[in-house]
């Protein structure tokens, strides 16, 4: 293919009216992945239902979007690695609670800084074929246009369709860095439709065995692309920092799982302390005193959905 012509089809891609830009999670065209072709992959569901896909990127860590958890309830999610037909029992298949979440400055209106970390309630099981954990570039790392990327998951193959069954994959193109945005990595298919869509938010975008990118969000209808996923690179230092410093494990701490039950929002009432992220909201004490006796200590940075989560208060 000529240079002429990527350029001219990358540039039809990037003319799409910005109206249809919604957070995604599907795969649109490809193929049906092979049995435990990407033994990183996850499924982030709520009761048993997938939503969001995400990365094992250490034993006791997922990556996924921020923007999977806009409207959901972490406490009542789980995630599910080894799995691969969704509508099967498989023997293979660990399924975690969410111990605690770590965002960075998660900018819904702007669809920025979309990534998220999950502390899985236990350490994964790495010793079968059909668990792994998946490499991260190093911080500022870039991957260059026209590179050939993969993406795979679970979602849908059209607008409001049905989950896919099995994760499907698709090979993807990067497109120029003057036609997506500093934070992104931005991809598109050049010979026919193909891309995210519903239920693929939070997949990782694979470039030469690195996860580069985490889906978010794509301009125009499903699988018409571009789609634009986190710049993962920009992230390695903060995700090194939140590995490095995880959450009490539980012989130290209760309150760790759906299992146990992750604490709840007490509401409005009372003065802010720190806070757990529900549903994008802070979860306030209700009293400072709580903090001093059972605090549950979060490293999150700043970001534009409201104060800085420094720890949760309350009983554990």
């Amino acid at each position: 293919m000529t240079a002429l012509r990527l350029l001219g089809l990358l540039a039809g891609l990037l003319a799409t009216s910005r109206a249809g830009s919604a957070p995604l999670a599907d795969i649109v065209g490809g193929r049906k992945a092979r049995l435990q072709e990407f033994p990183f992959l996850a499924s982030i569901q709520t009761q048993g239902q997938h939503f969001c896909g995400g990365a094992l990127i250490h034993p006791s860590f997922i990556l996924t979007a921020a923007s999977c958890f806009q409207s959901r309830n972490t406490g009542i999610a789980t995630v599910v690695l080894g799995a691969y037909d969704l509508r099967r029992r498989e023997r293979s298949r660990q399924r975690f609670s969410i111990r605690s979440i770590s965002e960075n400055g998660y900018d819904p209106q702007e669809n920025l800084n979309d990534v998220l970390l999950l502390q899985l309630d236990r350490q994964a099981n790495l010793t079968s074929s059909a668990v792994a954990v998946v490499p991260l570039p190093p911080q500022n790392a870039t991957v260059e246009a026209g590179t050939n990327c993969q993406v795979a998951g679970w979602g849908t193959r059209q607008h409001k369709g049905r989950l896919s069954r099995v994760p499907r994959v698709v090979n993807v193109t990067v497109t120029p860095s003057d036609q997506c945005r500093p934070n992104n990595v931005c991809t598109g298919v050049l010979t026919r439709r193909g891309g995210i869509c519903q239920g693929d938010g939070g997949t990782p975008l694979i470039c030469n065995g690195l996860a580069h990118g985490v889906a978010s969000w794509s301009r125009g209808p499903c699988g018409r692309g571009p789609d634009f996923f986190a710049r993962v690179a920009l992230f390695r230092d903060w995700i090194d920092s939140v590995i490095n410093q995880p959450v009490a494990t539980k012989d130290t701490a209760r309150g760790t799982g759906e299992a146990e039950g992750l604490p709840q929002s007490p509401g409005d009432s009372g003065r802010r302390g720190g806070g757990w992220i529900l549903d994008q909201r802070l979860a306030d004490c209700e009293i400072q005193a709580a903090c001093e006796g059972a605090n549950f200590v979060q490293d999150v940075a700043p970001g534009k959905l409201g104060q800085h989560i420094r720890e949760f208060c309350g009983l554990l």
